[in-house]
């Protein structure tokens, strides 16, 4: 029951967002420009490459497009339902805003995170899905309808563990009045998730970004679920890698709930 409120109230914030933002024509397409540039040179740097190599791990141009095409894709969704809602976090601790969340009927992460609504970032997902299909015609290949749909589950779960990530970076704002270089960190950690094919992390590498750090999985995952190369093990570790920092990350919120002093404290 309680999950159902929470969906609800979910929805009616991204609603009300969506609403607030039909108004605001100029910044709505502005962003969804500078966005879809941003990931159309991405895929530009990775031909350029493949003109000079024949693969990256296995990964030939096209696997390395798809690549893009897919981290695009959860970009575009993060960026829209969580994304900014989550960057305002710190100051919501650090002005007392947060007073105004604890006191209402609906739990303040979901209502931080999802008040922020940015459909301009969801319709990146269109040249998103472009970079996708092209890939998939390119190298001549019928997904039937499990393989999609395993594809998507995957990028839900991805999904999960981007706002896992996120909330983790930014629960230190209960303790700590300048937080900025754990955003420049995961910035960093993100821009070379998102240059690096999976494919590429060997050894210790392989546990360092796909598991302590798995910022290696946001993508990679999904693009090894559509290809079929995400063994059961895969997925029983990104599974696992999932439910352990959605673990973690709701008991540091509820730890630095409890240390929170409030406006006034």
């Amino acid at each position: 029951m309680r999950a159902v409120k929470s969906l609800r109230c979910v929805i009616a914030l991204i609603a009300t967002r969506f609403a607030r933002s039909a108004s605001e024509a100029g910044s709505f397409w502005s962003g969804f420009i500078v966005d879809t540039l941003v990931f159309f040179i991405q895929a530009a740097v990775y031909w350029v490459i493949y003109l000079n190599v024949d693969d990256i791990g296995g990964w030939d141009k096209w696997h390395s497009i798809f690549f893009v095409g897919t981290f695009t894709l959860i970009d575009g969704l993060y960026m829209s339902f969580y994304f900014f809602g989550l960057l305002g976090v710190p100051e919501a601790i650090s002005s007392g805003r947060l007073d105004l969340y604890l006191a209402k009927p609906f739990d303040p992460l979901l209502h931080l995170a999802f008040e922020r609504f940015n459909p301009g970032s969801l319709f990146l997902s269109l040249p998103a899905l472009g970079l996708v299909c092209t890939s998939v015609v390119a190298l001549g290949m019928r997904p039937t309808p499990l393989e999609i749909l395993g594809y998507l589950c995957a990028v839900f779960l991805m999904l999960i563990l981007m706002f896992d990530l996120m909330v983790l970076i930014r629960v230190p704002a209960f303790r700590f009045k300048r937080i900025s270089a754990f955003g420049v960190a995961e910035g960093a950690l993100t821009e070379f998730s998102f240059r690096v094919p999976g494919s590429a992390y060997k050894g210790w590498l392989k546990i360092l970004f796909r598991v302590i750090l798995p910022y290696g999985l946001i993508a990679a995952f999904p693009t090894e679920t559509f290809f079929g190369t995400a063994s059961e093990l895969v997925w029983a570790s990104a599974l696992g890698v999932t439910a352990a920092f959605t673990l973690f990350a709701r008991l540091a919120w509820r730890w630095g709930i409890a240390s929170y002093e409030s406006a006034g404290g």
